[in-house]
């Protein structure tokens, strides 16, 4: 029996998180075999790649999986081509909301979690400007919240990318704020329904922010953050790297008025922004 190629994907991310798999690189090179084809045949399939064709306790799992959520691949058109050619791609991408805003032009912004209010206060400012703009951020708390908030408040569209399962909310607190991004917006997960967040995934989490956004704004960061790691990962992919001036006697404003040293561009009034992307699809 045959199996789609976009079918074996989801199998074999799945078993990444529950048989022990570390790595899809063996898949990636393995499928690259088969390309231009939408069926594996089972038997041109390496051992390890047969072994997760075959089992059944994962196929299971994964029709489990499928009544409770939506995804999309990396071969699928509705998978961002910016996202497809940053680092390190994710292979599956859960969802809850608007798979359309995917296709948008998009800001991530991003901060401390311990923000001041000079985080909502500038984005309250900036945000009559920025209506032609989906605004992406981690769900985190502090900047990542007010974030999100901020995009719901002035009718801006907003995606939120977690470091956990779509059926954990993380942190509880957020819980409200995640159920109305996905009424109104787009949650996005590489990691299955009930995966529970560990520190190495929220850097994960970061590439895929940097790899979607346009542009990316950092609204405040301390001088070891982060969010500074979210603005390297941006600089990597060639995004546009914007931070907020901060003053310099506050903690929080040592990242940003790092970055700015380092050549981000100094965000002072929406129209900063909306130069430096008015160019972008």
């Amino acid at each position: 029996m045959t199996m789609q190629i976009r079918d074996f994907l989801f199998l074999w991310h799945l078993a990444t998180y529950t048989k022990g798999f570390k790595t899809q690189n063996l898949a990636f090179k393995e499928l690259h075999l088969h390309a231009g084809t939408d069926e594996l045949e089972p038997m041109q399939l390496s051992a390890d790649l047969y072994t997760v064709y075959t089992d059944e306790d994962l196929k299971a799992e994964a029709r489990k999986q499928y009544r409770q959520l939506q995804f999309i691949t990396c071969l699928d058109p509705e998978y961002p081509e910016r996202l497809r050619e940053s680092f390190e791609p994710p292979t599956v991408l859960f969802y809850r909301g608007n798979i359309k805003l995917l296709k948008t032009l998009t800001l991530a912004i991003v901060g401390a979690r311990k923000a001041t209010q000079y985080t909502p206060k500038s984005l309250n400012q900036l945000g009559r400007q920025l209506q032609s703009i989906t605004i992406i951020s981690g769900l985190a708390q502090g900047a990542d919240a007010f974030a999100h908030q901020f995009a719901l408040t002035h009718g801006l569209p907003t995606i939120a990318v977690v470091a956990n399962g779509l059926n954990i909310v993380y942190p509880k607190s957020n819980q409200q704020l995640q159920r109305q991004i996905e009424e109104q917006g787009l949650v996005l997960s590489e990691y299955p329904l009930d995966v529970a967040p560990q520190r190495y995934m929220f850097v994960m989490r970061n590439r895929i922010i940097a790899g979607l956004a346009h542009g990316l704004l950092v609204t405040e960061a301390a001088g070891h953050s982060g969010s500074l790691i979210t603005a390297n990962l941006a600089l990597q992919n060639n995004r546009e790297v914007f931070a907020l001036p901060g003053d310099i006697n506050h903690p929080q404003s040592v990242g940003t008025n790092l970055l700015i040293q380092a050549g981000a561009k100094l965000v002072t009034s929406g129209s900063n922004i909306i130069e430096e992307m008015q160019y972008f699809d």
